[in-house]
């Protein structure tokens, strides 16, 4: 049996219905499957539909093993093509916001992958973070930039590359800057200087808290 043929009969045998007689060829309305030229008006032709949820044409009012397979390219589309277009464009998967949340195993690295999406039709859109599940799964309707942003290391270091990274990503995304501040997500390193001067910080203000509780 040739290739063409098992084709024909693997639609056959995963076929759920068909509609025999299903309609008469049109100019320009049809082309075969094997070769790509047109198919002549006046043709009779059934319909498959598969249980993968295709629907496969047919010449021949009724289905034999000589069937050819025909592809539409003109005319009104079927219901079941409109249907399908509908439900496939509503599963488009679009990008939700996120505030990440860096693993301990990001801060010994130092540093951790950010991803930032918009519109890309309006440049005054709103930019936001997103996913990395999001930003792999991309849609034509946003674009993407994505870079490493430092958590680790002396106060004075993270400031640094982080602005970098920021005057570097906010020429190709501008206005990204108003969503960041070079100290996001830093934690200075165990019992340096930066670190208790922070402690020192958080006693005041709890300390503070608690006179005005008191009051």
């Amino acid at each position: 049996m040739s290739k063409y043929k098992e084709k024909v009969k693997k639609i056959h045998d995963s076929t759920d219905f068909k509609r025999s007689f299903a309609g008469v060829t049109q100019v320009g309305e049809f082309v075969y499957d094997e070769h790509e030229s047109s198919v002549q008006p006046g043709l009779n032709y059934h319909v498959h539909y598969t249980n993968s949820k295709k629907e496969v044409f047919m010449l021949g009012g009724s289905h034999s093993p000589s069937s050819k397979i025909i592809k539409k390219v003109g005319g009104v589309k079927s219901l079941f093509t409109k249907y399908s277009d509908l439900t496939s464009n509503s599963k488009d998967k679009y990008p939700e916001g996120i505030l990440p949340i860096p693993t301990d195993s990001d801060y010994r690295i130092g540093s951790f992958t950010r991803y930032f999406t918009q519109l890309a039709n309006n440049p005054s859109a709103d930019i936001f973070e997103i996913s990395e599940e999001d930003n792999d799964q991309q849609s034509v309707l946003y674009r993407y930039i994505d870079f490493k942003w430092r958590i680790s290391g002396t106060k004075n270091e993270v400031t640094r590359d982080n602005q970098i990274t920021m005057n570097s990503i906010n020429s190709e995304f501008q206005g990204i800057v108003r969503k960041l501040f070079p100290l996001q997500f830093w934690k200075p390193p165990k019992n340096s200087p930066d670190s208790l001067q922070k402690k020192l910080v958080l006693l005041r203000s709890s300390w503070y808290l608690y006179k005005i509780k008191r009051l």
